[in-house]
């Protein structure tokens, strides 16, 4: 049943999701605070943001025992809240980009960092009050009991994501490291 539902799920999220296929993009020679002033890593960055939206969507559908009409709709509604969150990291991608470039001397960039820092604060309190938005959403119809599921799935895969991100390794096992 778990393999239907993921199927299912990633088939509807390929679709929902799919963007004009994008070129190979090889990694930039100089090592950067994540590539930030690398424009070709932006393909890599909306793939990867693609790959994250199907983990999530699929491990909830997973965590919940969720069938795979359920899973479908869950697929779709998560979806809405996706894009109020897009543009707001293209906000946060440049502002991060102004940041790096600060980092590096770049005197043009200087005077910028107050602003550019405000913004990503600004726009990481947006962003959790969407997930709070969309935890409510989702939750709305569930039990006691599926609520505290979801809200310990998500956790963990919100932990276990900055984790890829940051190029951290994901401990199975169900080990926890104190993080």
């Amino acid at each position: 049943m778990k393999k239907l539902i993921a199927a299912a799920v990633l088939a509807v999220s390929a679709v929902s999701f799919a963007a004009p296929p994008q070129q190979q993009v090889v990694a930039a020679s100089k090592p950067g605070f994540g590539d930030w002033d690398d424009d070709k890593m932006e393909g890599r960055r909306e793939e990867r943001e693609k790959r994250m939206r199907m983990m999530l969507v699929v491990g909830v559908a997973e965590a919940l025992s969720l069938s795979e009409a359920e899973a479908i709709r869950l697929a779709d509604k998560m979806k809405a809240f996706d894009d109020k969150r897009k543009p707001l990291r293209e906000q946060m991608f440049e502002s991060m980009k102004v940041v790096k470039a600060a980092s590096d001397g770049d005197s043009a960039a200087l005077p910028k960092v107050d602003q550019a820092t405000t913004s990503i604060l600004d726009l990481r309190t947006q962003m959790a009050a969407i997930d709070k938005e969309m935890f409510l959403s989702v939750s709305k119809e569930l039990t006691p009991q599926k609520k505290a599921q979801l809200a310990l799935f998500l956790a963990k895969f919100h932990r276990d994501g900055k984790q890829m991100m940051r190029g951290g390794r994901h401990h199975g096992g169900g080990q926890h490291h104190g993080r």
